[in-house]
Order: C-alpha cells, then structure tokens, then sequence
C-alpha cells in the first residue's frame, strides 16, 4: 500500500480537529473542564466520562480501558476499519491531497468528491420537490412516515416530469456527464445525446455512508404513477436503486448505516431488517440502532460492515414464506463469520413496518430477546418442516441442516470449530443421532464439496496484520471467496494479471463498469491507471495501487495457475488467447442484453401519446440495437 510522507500527515492531522470528530460520531455531549474535555468512551461500557480528548496533540486516552492514540487511531478504531481508509477520510475532510503517481494521459472523468457533490445537489433538489407538494406530503404521511422522520431521512420527491431534474441541473452548470456517472441519468449508447432520468415519480430514500455522505439514492414508484402506467399496459418496479457507480455498491451499504452507529455502540447490537420503511418505522419508534439491506441479498461486504457497528446482530425476518426463505440463506452466511448473531422471523406473517406501527418498540424489544442463534434456528426449521418422529424424515432433517454448516468455508479458527461442535451436540440431542454419524455425514457433504468445487481452495498468501505506522493490528481479513465472483469477470482478470501486456488491447473495449464486482473492479482499475501511466501493469506494481487487503489477496490467487487440476495426458490447456476471445465475446453479449433490457424499460416507462417524439426515438433505438447484436463465435480478440 502507498506509504505517506511525515509532513503530510502532519499537515491532515493540523487540518482537522479530534473533538468535533468525536461529538460527530459519537453523538454525545462533552464534559469541559479548564483545558480538559472529556466524553463517555466508545471502545468500553463507560458510565463516567473517561475518554479525555487534546485538541492540541489531535489525541484521546481512555484512563480506564486504555484505549489511546492521535485521530488516525480514534477513526480507524471507531470505524473499525484499516489505517489507509482512515488517513483517505481524514485527508478528504481536511482537503489535503494524499501523494501519488501523476496521472497519465488516459481520459479523466469527475472524481468521487465531484459525485458527492452532484449526489448532495440531487438531493438537496428532491428534497424540496416533497416539501412543496401536499399530495405526496400526504402520502408519506398515510405510510406512517412522520416529518421528523422526513427530515432525519432527507426523503425527496422526483417528480413524473420529463428533464425534471436535467433542466434544474443545467442552470447549475452541472453537466449531464456528471449526472450519467452518478447514476442519476441514462445515456443512449447509440444516441448520445438522447438521455433520460432514472427516477420518475418516486419517493426518493438517499442512501449514505458512516459519514452521512449521499452516495445514492433508492426509489419507491408512486401508487398514483404505478395506476397509470399500468392502465396504459406497463409495468415497473415498485423500488428502484442507483446502479452501480464509483460511489455506490450496494452490496457493500447497508441503510441508514450512519444513523445506527452510535446507537448500535451504546446498547451493544444492531439489528438488520429488508425495507427503507421498515428502518424509518424502527427509527421513529425509538430503535434507532436498526440498518436494512438495499433490496439485495444478505453478503459478506454486509457483514463486514456490521462488524464497525457492533459485535452483535440481530436478523430481523418478513414472517411469510419468502422471509422464511431468506432466513434459511442467511445461516451459512453469518456461521462462517465472527459476529454474534441471532435470528427472529416476525410473527402473523408481518413485516418489520406493519409490526413496529402496530404493536411498539416495547414488543419489538421482547421479540429481540427471544431470538435464536443461526443454528438453534435451523433446527426450528427443520423441526417445522419434517416430522422428526419419523426415522426418514429426522434422516432428511439432519442431512438438510448439515448440508448448511458444509457450506460453511473451512476454517482453522478454534472459534469456528467449537462453533460446529456445538452445533453437532445439539442436533445430536434433538435429532436423537449419534453424534459420530453427524460428524461422519458433515465430512462426505464437505469431501463432495471440494470435489466439485476446487477453485475454493485456492491459497492466498497471508496479510500482515501490523503496519508500519505502529498501529494496532486491523481485524482479521476475511477473504473474497473466487466462487462468489461474476466467473466472466474472473477469468478476464486471471487472464489480465497473467498476461499484463493484454491490457492496451483491452482497455477500450472493456469498461472498468461492466466488471460487476467491485473487488475485480479496482485491479482492472489499477491495470488502466498503470498503463496509462505507460508502465506494464504486472502484478507487484498492481498490487502496490490495492489499498483493500482482502483485494490484493484477491490479486495474489488469481495469479495462480488458471486450471489447477491436472489434466490427462492427451490433452492440452486452451491458448490464453482462445480464453480471452470468448470471455470477451461472453462480456459483450451481456452488455447487450443489459442494454437491451434498458431500453425496454425505458419503452415501459414512457407514455407514447403524452411523449410521443422520445418514445419513437427509443423505439428507433431498440430496433438498431437489436441488429447489432455482438458475434460471439469470433475466434480472436483483436
């Protein structure tokens, strides 16, 4: 990772000041006392202001659990994250630019502030679209959502007009290409100068980052605008989310995540339910340490995330089938990390919204209580879903709880392994089968999983866990497993990292956006940044420009041979070449389905009597669009 000069860290650490860093996190009030200022410390269950703050020295120590250091530490070790993500947010606060490499000739577009800024603007403009419209005030009001709750969220409006917020972006001096790289507009690719914007008579939930910075946005369809569209034959989806963008990944956000911090922190766990309303009712209630998902889900980046919020989780499930089904996913997910979770399905087929509104923060807090471990709730389900008085059904019921924990990622951690002999112990009791034979059925279901599965045993060479700027060691880095990875996007970086010099053939044909995970996105981002700089981008100089450790693990295996299982004699492995001309025909032709599928979309959501000219505009555009259809039998990349 980049390593910073003194004067620089001196200069972030002059820029900002610790304690109006540690009143915007913690959300607590200071104790001044002479030249002292003290405040309930974060990192212990402080009932008397221990924390005291320097101002001078940019410091805190803690005198009763002996948390101390300058305001590096106190934001990596309140957010939980690593020393270059903390200097990054310090130096973007103070706005004291980090050195690095002068950037090359390659096309520049706006940078992650010059977003942020956009995404404030926008919602700074839908913010005051809802306020002066009594009919949509209302309707927020009919949902159960109050105005304190409006302004605490900043929820907007978008309303159902055509260049609505082009036109006010445009007297800003905001520019389209802006809009286009915040998610906020879509570009035809054939006609560039034909845009449309992605949201349309919505509510509009901005979603932020620990910061509170807007980093996208969510939009729920209006029931009046949903009526009509549908009269005229067309249907949309009730919510819609930013795409994906250099801001926002929302597999990585979890909403309203800045909100829940410092609640999460004082009552020690945090709880996790599917809806923006379902949040803004637990908010409004009273139980403000409640997150949601953003209509994806359930992922390690989301535990990773929740890991900063607290070491205890609540699951917080729909009581309907689906909710069912989602909880059952959820397990092996939660079971292979650290965290101390609990499960809770709602009762009377309710979601988190209906059940809050109606029964309280009390009764919520007395369902909290009664929420089970990931695997005392799996056995629940099984239970509910076999007769375990049957010998066959307590057969199947044992082989479907097992098949989750053989699921779980092996682990040498001692914790994991008690973790599955627990587990083991009570299915045993419950299931009245020897424990032996659980043990024994657990090893088949995990030998059949490698088996058919060897690309999840690839190593990864070990991060170190201390840094040279003598900080604590970070948390343990938990690695990105390959088989969870798009496999198209795999195979193009396993290609690029073993054959560097590809990249100039590729980078423009490939776009850095149609990589769909984020992880295999910043090393073709570094592969481009490298080669515009005219330097090869093998993979030691790759490396250096990942600042994530678990992406630069990431790197480190798909370096590795590309086949690691032995092939037989008479055959021989495809030329790199070959690969890359089908992964790259593979590439364009979900491109096209995906813009395809836009353009559809956008046919559905257009009213041709009311808009007659864009409608025939993307009527021309489809049909172009459908004849060029990639060939994705070409036998060579260039």
């Amino acid at each position: 990772m980049p390593r910073y000069s003194e004067a620089t860290l001196a200069a972030i650490k002059q820029a900002v000041d610790i304690v109006a860093i540690v009143e915007e996190f913690l959300h607590l009030p200071l104790h001044r006392s002479g030249s002292k200022i003290k405040v309930l410390c974060p990192f212990h269950d402080d009932h008397k202001p221990s924390l005291e703050l320097n101002s001078e020295r940019q410091s805190f120590k803690c005198w009763s659990c002996g948390a101390g250091g300058d305001v590096f530490d106190f934001v990596k070790d309140y957010l939980r994250v690593d020393f270059p993500e903390a200097l990054q947010m310090l130096a973007e606060r103070a706005g004291v630019a980090l050195e690095s490499t002068p950037a090359g000739p390659g096309p520049k577009g706006p940078s992650k502030r010059d977003l942020l800024a956009v995404n404030e603007w926008a919602q700074r403009m839908y913010r005051e679209a809802l306020v002066r419209d009594a009919g949509i005030l209302a309707y927020v009001e009919e949902r159960g959502i109050n105005a304190e709750s409006v302004a605490r969220f900043h929820l907007g409006y978008a309303p159902d007009t055509r260049d609505w917020l082009t036109s006010r972006a445009a007297k800003e001096g905001i520019s389209i290409d802006f809009l286009e790289r915040a998610g906020l507009v879509v570009r035809s690719k054939e006609s560039p100068g034909l845009t449309r914007e992605r949201f349309r008579g919505r509510l509009m939930f901005p979603i932020h980052d620990l910061r509170g910075r807007t980093l996208g946005f969510g939009g729920r369809i209006l029931p009046q605008v949903e009526r009509s569209l549908a009269a005229a034959g067309k249907n949309v989806a009730k919510y819609l989310n930013s795409p994906e963008t250099p801001l926002f990944q929302k597999r990585k956000i979890l909403y309203a995540a800045d909100l829940a911090l410092a609640p999460a922190r004082e009552m020690g766990w945090a709880a996790v339910v599917e809806g923006y309303t379902d949040v803004i009712a637990a908010h409004q209630v009273g139980l403000k340490n409640v997150v949601g998902t953003l209509g994806t889900a359930l992922g390690d980046d989301h535990v990773l995330m929740l890991r900063r919020l607290t070491d205890r989780v609540v699951l917080i499930f729909d009581g309907d089938d689906a909710g069912q089904s989602a909880a059952d996913r959820s397990l092996e997910l939660f079971l292979a990390h650290e965290v101390d979770v609990r499960v809770l399905t709602l009762p009377s087929k309710l979601d988190p919204c209906e059940f809050l509104l109606a029964e309280g923060a009390d009764a919520f807090r007395a369902l909290v209580d009664q929420a089970v471990d990931p695997m005392a709730f799996a056995i629940r389900r099984a239970e509910s879903r076999f007769d375990l008085n049957s010998f066959e059904d307590a057969r199947r019921a044992a082989e479907w709880v097992l098949s989750i924990l053989a699921r779980v990622p092996k682990s040498t951690r001692i914790g994991m392994d008690i973790k599955i002999a627990r587990a083991l112990d009570t299915l045993s009791q419950r299931l009245r089968v020897p424990v032996d034979v659980l043990k024994q059925s657990l090893k088949r279901l995990h030998t059949a999983a490698a088996t058919s599965a060897l690309v999840r045993t690839r190593a990864v060479p070990e991060v170190a866990t201390t840094s040279a700027e003598g900080v604590p060691p970070a948390p343990p880095v938990i690695p990105i497993r390959l088989a969870d990875l798009d496999p198209f996007g795999r195979e193009l970086l396993e290609i690029v990292l073993n054959q560097p010099n590809v990249v100039g053939q590729l980078i423009s044909r490939v776009a850095v956006a149609s990589i769909r995970d984020a992880p295999l996105r910043a090393i073709l981002q570094a592969c481009y940044d490298l080669y515009a700089e005219g330097l090869t981008p093998t993979f030691d100089r790759v490396a250096l420009r990942l600042d994530d450790a678990a992406t630069r693990a990431l790197a480190a295996g798909l370096l590795l041979p590309r086949d690691p299982a032995p092939l037989p004699d008479y055959a021989q492995p495809a030329p790199w070449e070959d690969c890359l001309a089908g992964v790259l025909g593979r590439l364009a032709q979900r491109d096209w389905q995906d813009h395809l599928q836009d353009l559809k979309d956008a046919l559905k959501e257009n009213d041709p009597a009311a808009r007659p000219e864009e409608y025939q505009a993307l009527q021309r555009e489809l049909y172009r669009h459908h004849s060029m259809r990639p060939d994705t039998k070409k036998k060579n990349a260039s």
